[in-house]
């Protein structure tokens, strides 16, 4: 192959990207050093072995991460919960149905139930992968490096790549252009005609004329998979030592992205983002610094040493073989303990740790934060401290929102397209058809308008009384409230005419129940009577039985 050719590789751009992806890389693995050190590691180590790193002196950075993890990928996929909403053009939707005649009302009905069914159908396929899995260890590598990729294949569901293991080249805008990923893949899992050629491009690379397939069943090398933007697509390509690979290569729409690559930062001009860790980093490396002073000044002060003045009649063999209560000819005076005097300087290095902690914790959302240091505290502080240091984190949810949700719901439902062979509409192109995201803590998809109608019933239900006592209409204070929470209560409430039927029905009953009250009086009267009568009767004329016994 031709040095203009070589230059062309996938392997080529890769190394050229490289540069500027590695102060990136740097400051990813010093935030693994404090946090979770096996998270990430050297470009350079691609194949599989067994690492060893160093632990850190301190858990609090991982305990943070794996917390802060947890929450994240919580709110991204909630279990059995659509956090998206597929909407239609209600104002159009309504002009159409007055233009055909129909009650739009009915039509909406319809139309939101059959975007509700699509969702379903959407959510029980992703439930019926192991992405949640995948994402919960991508939002760590976020969160620590700053960057993570996640492809979505299309029988095996999101799969991730550490930023040592791809490279991405974005415009000022924040426009994904290209992205290339790098993984070992063994030889047999290659297919035929890339096994051979692999053979024949190795036996004139490693100068051994004789090799054969068996020899290198145990070998791995190098697959790079590219993902180019074109104006109207996405083209997918792989190759492995510099030899593509022809049935890898496809084709995606420009609006559905066949990866997603995530920052926790979005800074405009760069093609990586910035990890929550490197902006706490120096509390963090200093936490780390106190808690190895302080675990090794400890040990030391645990430490049991005993002095005896050399004038002294007491032995050192006598003391050290004289049993637990034993006795020993001596003055205590000549023995004392030795001791580290180091308490204030320890105590000051314990309230510096603690202060970073508290930090910390604050930063990281761990309980311990929210929980302060009294004997009541009340369930609604709590969660007002929870909603505020939620709060905190809503740049990040929205970032996620935009560059990991809306690219993985449409990834997923193009994908739900193809199982279905296009049975299902193209609701991502259709331009009447909007899909909108919810994410932080509350309640997410369709269960917001629960939460919505919650909140009004609760409201109406407080003004009505109080309407009332003063004369006011509760009506327009019901669209008032309506409007403060975005609902849209038409269907909901009732209307004049039918207000109006209710009130004739009313009366009516009203007007049955009166007729019907003497004849009821009078037919109890006659039913009170008979039996009385029937009463009587009986107790003057026994039974067969009775008349038996007394003859």
């Amino acid at each position: 192959m031709s040095e203009i050719e070589n230059q062309r590789t996938i392997q080529s751009e890769y190394d050229r990207l490289k540069p500027e992806r590695d102060p990136y890389l740097t400051k990813a693995l010093e935030a693994a050093k404090y946090t979770i050190p096996s998270l990430i590691s050297n470009d350079d180590q691609t194949k599989a072995s067994v690492k060893v790193y160093t632990t850190p002196n301190q858990s609090i950075g991982a305990d943070g991460v794996n917390n802060l993890s947890s929450k994240v990928t919580l709110t991204m996929l909630p279990p059995n919960q659509p956090f998206f909403k597929f909407g239609a053009d209600m104002i159009q939707l309504k002009q159409e149905a007055e233009a055909n005649g129909e009650d739009a009302n009915e039509i909406t009905e319809k139309f939101n139930n059959g975007l509700s069914m699509i969702e379903s159908e959407l959510m029980e396929d992703i439930e019926s992968t192991s992405d949640r899995v995948c994402l919960g260890e991508t939002i760590k590598h976020v969160l620590v490096a700053g960057n993570c990729m996640v492809v979505d294949v299309l029988k095996d569901g999101l799969k991730y790549y550490p930023l040592n293991r791809y490279i991405v080249k974005r415009d000022y805008s924040g426009n994904v252009l290209k992205a290339i990923t790098k993984e070992t893949v063994g030889f047999s899992a290659l297919p035929e005609d890339v096994r051979e050629a692999l053979i024949e491009r190795l036996k004139t690379k490693e100068n051994k004329p004789d090799l054969e397939a068996t020899d290198c069943t145990e070998k791995e090398f190098d697959l790079y998979t590219q993902f180019l933007r074109t104006p109207k697509a996405w083209l997918v390509s792989q190759e492995v030592e510099g030899l593509p690979i022809e049935k890898s290569k496809g084709r995606y729409p420009i609006d559905v992205c066949p990866f997603i690559a995530l920052r926790y930062t979005r800074i405009d001009g760069e093609s990586y983002g910035r990890g929550l860790i490197e902006e706490y980093i120096g509390d963090i490396s200093y936490l780390d610094s106190l808690s190895l002073a302080i675990r090794e000044a400890s040990l030391a002060a645990a430490k049991l040493i005993f002095l005896v003045k050399p004038s002294s009649i007491v032995k050192v063999k006598d003391l050290s073989n004289t049993k637990n209560g034993g006795f020993v000819v001596g003055n205590p005076e000549d023995i004392k303990a030795l001791q580290v005097e180091k308490y204030y300087d320890l105590n000051t290095a314990r309230l510096e740790k603690e202060s970073i902690e508290k930090r910390l914790y604050r930063i990281f959302l761990l309980v311990q934060s929210i929980q302060r240091d009294a004997e009541r505290v009340t369930a609604e502080e709590i969660r007002q401290m929870v909603k505020d240091l939620e709060e905190a984190l809503g740049n990040f949810y929205s970032i996620l929102a935009k560059e990991f949700q809306l690219s993985y719901i449409k990834l997923k439902f193009f994908h739900l397209r193809k199982k279905k062979k296009k049975a299902i509409p193209d609701l991502i192109r259709d331009p009447n058809i909007k899909l909108t995201v919810t994410t932080g803590l509350e309640a997410l998809g369709r269960g917001s308008d629960l939460n919505k109608w919650s909140i009004f019933l609760d409201m109406m239900a407080k003004f009505a009384q109080s309407a009332q006592l003063i004369g006011a209409k509760t009506e327009p204070l019901a669209n008032i409230v309506a409007a403060s929470l975005n609902l849209d209560i038409k269907g909901v409430m009732y209307t004049e005419e039918e207000k109006q039927k209710m009130q004739q029905d009313a009366q009516k009953a009203a007007l049955m129940d009166k007729a019907a009250s003497p004849l009821a009086s009078k037919f109890g009267d006659m039913m009170h009577t008979k039996l009385k009568d029937n009463l009587q009767n009986g107790q003057q004329q026994p039974t067969e039985g009775e008349t038996g016994q007394n003859g």
